[in-house]
């Protein structure tokens, strides 16, 4: 038994802190097993439900306050260690296992609007969605974007609708170009237009007009996927355009689904790995933030694309 009042004080203060945090810690997330349960969910369910999502909310409010805590430590020069001349990459290598600054300054970045949407919004709100609005929120202020974020997500759930990384995107648009109409236009997608068609010359076997998204696909002998496509391609060069039938019937979404193809292809291209470089070297914070929401776009489409 301790016997010491500060030890005990501090054992007490311990146990408060352990009380306090019992929401998260793991143990009360119940072993994930198959269960042949139907019907409505039970008290102890919806308990046990109630876990769950505050383990979710948790890893969220845990995002942005990693992102304060960073800033604090930064601007009060708390990195700089006990010898006064550790620098705040060597800090971060020491204490953040290795991030770079980028990355360090990333989350301090989004941590304010982060903290006003969980605020506002009663719950926080994913990644993806924070990155997609963060440099809105710097340009219009932290409040009005907080509050047009949560009249998405509440018009959302009344209509029962997914707030995706790629509606937040349009929201963030809307805002930057001072857009009008309906906040339910932004989760239906902008279809990109039409590719015009450039008829080749006579015995030239080019198949794309100079403006074609996969003109310059298949010159890397290591790529075989994209030697597949550009034959693809080649092989139906409406594609690019909109898409019809023999007899001349127009196929609208088929010919969308050509076009977002093409896009994809655009993306894939801009994404190899020396363009990739070449930007971070141009501005490596803002390289890194656009990847990171190219990746959650990505998934996205992923889904969609699975829900065929």
């Amino acid at each position: 038994m301790t016997s010491d009042p500060a030890e005990r004080a501090g054992s007490d203060r311990s146990k408060s802190r352990q009380d306090r945090a019992r929401a998260f810690v793991p143990e009360l997330i119940l072993e994930p097993e198959d269960l042949d349960r139907v019907g409505p969910l039970d008290p102890k369910e919806q308990k046990q439900l109630g876990y769950i999502h505050e383990a979710r909310d948790n890893y969220h409010t845990a995002r942005w306050i990693r992102g304060k805590a960073l800033e604090a430590a930064f601007r009060r020069r708390l990195f700089r260690g006990e010898d006064g001349q550790r620098t705040r990459q060597e800090y971060l290598n020491d204490e953040w296992d290795g991030m770079s600054e980028s990355a360090a300054y990333l989350e301090i970045g989004e941590w304010r609007l982060a903290a006003q949407i969980a605020k506002e919004f009663g719950r926080p709100a994913p990644d993806s969605h924070i990155r997609a609005l963060v440099n809105v929120a710097k340009a219009q202020g932290l409040e009005e974007v907080t509050s047009w974020y949560v009249e998405l997500r509440q018009h959302g759930a009344k209509t029962k609708q997914r707030v995706t990384a790629a509606v937040v995107e349009r929201l963030a648009d809307f805002l930057t170009t001072g857009g009008t109409g309906e906040i339910d236009g932004l989760f239906a997608p902008q279809l990109p237009p039409p590719r015009k068609e450039t008829t080749a010359p006579a015995g030239d076997d080019q198949a794309h007009g100079d403006d074609a998204p996969f003109q310059n696909l298949g010159t890397d002998d290591s790529s075989t996927s994209r030697d597949a496509a550009d034959k693809e391609v080649e092989a139906t060069p409406s594609s690019t355009g909109a898409a019809s039938t023999s007899d001349g019937q127009e196929l609208p979404a088929l010919g969308a689904l050509r076009a977002a193809l093409g896009a994809l292809f655009e993306v894939y291209e801009a994404l190899a790995p020396e363009q990739v470089a070449q930007a971070r070297a141009e501005d490596e914070e803002e390289a890194g933030s656009l990847l990171v929401q190219v990746v959650g776009l990505a998934k996205d489409v992923g889904e969609r694309a699975g829900q065929r």
